[in-house]
């Protein structure tokens, strides 16, 4: 799930659309809570020390990490909670419900984190809008779209794993 994560990250070609916190919460479906967010601390962690355009101030980072790790989590409590057995639907919405405070939590934190090395927080947190809005948009409708599959499928291989 990590390599996955990573693949993700790594093909990334638009600004601020990513399948990573998709594939966390998966992590979280078909390994539990705790695996699902060690898979979001490992992935997150590996691509901030090693991103393409440079590490991440530390500070980045563990927002960075602090931000992805609550996909796992989510992931395994969904799982718990059987989500999967819901309609395919139901399933879509809650998936975009989901995914929509995970990701602005993930902006939020990220972008705290540079006002607080950069200064001029509010500067900071006026001009992320426009990428936290496209970036909750895009992983809303991940969620929903890709996600409402991959649940039901992480879920049966959660079953088998368990058994």
């Amino acid at each position: 799930m990590v390599a996955a994560g990573l693949t993700g990250v790594y093909a990334e070609t638009i600004p601020n659309f990513e399948v990573l916190t998709l594939v966390v919460f998966c992590s979280g479906v078909l390994l539990g809570s705790r695996d699902g967010a060690l898979v979001g601390f490992l992935t997150m962690l590996a691509y901030s020390l090693l991103n393409p355009y440079g590490p991440a101030h530390p500070l980045v980072t563990l927002a960075q990490v602090a931000g992805e790790v609550p996909a796992g989590i989510a992931g395994g409590l969904c799982a718990r909670a059987r989500l999967a057995e819901r309609p395919a639907r139901m399933r879509a919405v809650l998936l975009a419900l989901v995914a929509l405070p995970l990701t602005a939590f993930f902006d939020l934190i990220t972008n705290l984190a540079s006002a607080v090395i950069y200064g001029q927080a509010r500067v900071w947190l006026i001009q992320g809008i426009p990428f936290a809005l496209w970036h909750i948009a895009s992983n809303v409708a991940l969620f929903a779209l890709l996600g409402t599959p991959l649940v039901a499928v992480f879920a049966r291989y959660r079953a088998r794993l368990s058994s």
